[in-house]
């Protein structure tokens, strides 16, 4: 990798100042190591978006088996931050993308088995000969009309409803500071178990349709974990073609904690009041008000329905 140039697009506010931490171990690593490195800051929201573009434009190139790299693009954040940079790159799935988890989160990263350590991932990347296809799940609202490339899950319900209480948490500010900011999703679940109420949603499938009145939480997920670290669904892998998905009934309070605690526990989809499948391709339609979450960023609050298959683009992992 001697003639490789590291294109490092980091977002300083991820993890509530992690990827500055993060940026400043990688940059003395690559310095140590003679490893040639540019560095892309993001000022404001949206910047990774313009940043990737104009290296795509630049620098960027789809990967050529046999054909040695002499630009990869690295991002240096979270969940969000890499959500971007992959859907700007969502009509060039073979230009691969290298990252180092910083955000509070990092599930994604978790869906990797990468080590969250900076060091230690930083010469697993660079040991990489060739990138590897990740499966990811593309999406479609209705109600946007704009396709985007899910890393993680999809939520609506319950799942969203934690997501946007834990986004606008001070507290989770706080957790961030002291590296524990995967809590502040726990702290939230308390916070909105008896707002969230019943929905009734549908999903049609090639294996056939189903149909749920009393809906409490719908994730359709990629890969094990959700909230930083949570497990979701733990039978789901990355590296399987297909997208999982788990429902969970509105059950009374007591029964909820219960759950909860199989939930930690990595127990829970034994219980009856949960419902589990797995497919390819899907349309879910939610026809009431609800939270609705992409990759941990709010999609909004509104009925959806929304069409999910299985795709797949180039990771430098």
């Amino acid at each position: 990798m001697k003639n490789l140039t590291l294109h490092i697009i980091v977002n300083p506010q991820a993890g509530s100042g992690n990827a500055k931490k993060t940026l400043g171990i990688a940059q003395q690593f690559l310095d140590t190591h003679h490893i040639k490195y540019k560095i892309y800051v993001t000022d404001y929201p949206g910047h990774e978006n313009k940043i990737t573009q104009k290296l795509m434009h630049s620098v960027l190139v789809p990967w050529v088996e046999g054909t040695p790299l002499s630009a990869l693009l690295l991002v240096i954040g979270g969940d969000g931050t890499l959500h971007e940079v992959t859907n700007t790159l969502h009509e060039q799935i073979d230009i691969p993308i290298a990252y180092l988890p910083a955000g509070s989160g990092n599930d994604f990263a978790r869906g990797l088995s990468l080590t969250r350590k900076t060091e230690l991932d930083l010469k697993r990347l660079l040991a990489v000969k060739e990138p590897t296809k990740i499966q990811l799940i593309a999406t479609t609202f209705e109600n946007q009309g704009t396709p985007q490339l899910v890393l993680n899950n999809i939520g609506i319900g319950l799942d969203a409803h934690i997501v946007s209480t834990a986004n606008q948490s001070k507290t989770k500010e706080w957790l961030n500071k002291i590296h524990l900011g995967s809590l502040a999703y726990l702290f939230s679940v308390f916070s909105v178990l008896s707002k969230q109420k019943a929905f009734p949603v549908s999903f049609e499938t090639p294996e056939g349709n189903k149909y749920f009145e009393n809906a409490y939480l719908c994730s359709i997920t990629n890969h094990p974990y959700f909230g930083g670290g949570i497990a979701i669904d733990p039978t789901a892998s990355i590296q399987k073609n297909e997208m999982n998905v788990v429902l969970l009934e509105k059950v009374n309070l007591f029964l909820i904690f219960y759950l909860v605690g199989r939930l930690l526990s990595k127990k829970h989809l034994s219980s009856k009041y949960i419902h589990h499948f797995t497919t390819q391709e899907l349309t879910v339609t939610s026809q009431s008000s609800e939270y609705c979450q992409t990759d941990g960023e709010i999609v909004g609050k509104s009925a959806q329905k929304i069409k999910c298959r299985m795709t797949s683009r180039l990771f430098w992992v």
